[in-house]
């Protein structure tokens, strides 16, 4: 799941369970009745009785699942982030071995390239030499052929 996807579902669940809180504060709040009481008073209304002891434990109980949902909602935060990095890390390498490899193969082809060119271009010029070969054949073979034609004629 991506990022992006996984905060917008942590956010939703935030905003869905903090309007149902909201509501029911706003509904007990309206109508709930607040008074001290020490032993032996009379209660001037009907209703349950916490101990100071009780009342505190409620209200830490409270503190305490609110910093709970904000650990683990910075935890979840704190990984996606991390792996984010992480992944965005691997990508980075990745990229640039890629990019590595793109200039090499590059190079070696820019120097078949040159390579090929000067083979075509024809470094030398071989001309001399086959205008010599092809005279030096010539004379061989008229040699050749006045020796055959004199020693016919002898027969």
């Amino acid at each position: 799941m991506s990022l992006k996807k996984t905060i917008a579902i942590l956010i939703s669940v935030i905003f869905a369970s903090s309007s149902a809180i909201a509501k029911a504060q706003t509904t007990t709040s309206t109508s709930a009745k607040f008074t001290i009481l020490n032993e032996g008073d009379p209660a001037p209304f009907t209703g349950t009785l916490f101990s100071i002891e009780a009342t505190a434990k409620l209200l830490a109980n409270k503190e305490r699942a609110k910093q709970e949902c904000e650990l683990r909602i910075k935890y979840k935060t704190d990984t996606l982030q991390a792996k984010c990095t992480r992944d965005n890390g691997l990508l980075s390498s990745e990229l640039e071995i890629e990019k590595r490899k793109y200039d090499i193969i590059v190079a070696a082809q820019d120097e078949e390239i040159l390579r090929l060119q000067k083979i075509a271009t024809g470094s030398g010029d071989y001309g001399i030499l086959w205008f010599s070969g092809g005279m030096a054949l010539g004379i061989v073979t008229s040699i050749a052929i006045f020796f055959a034609a004199s020693e016919i004629v002898k027969k």
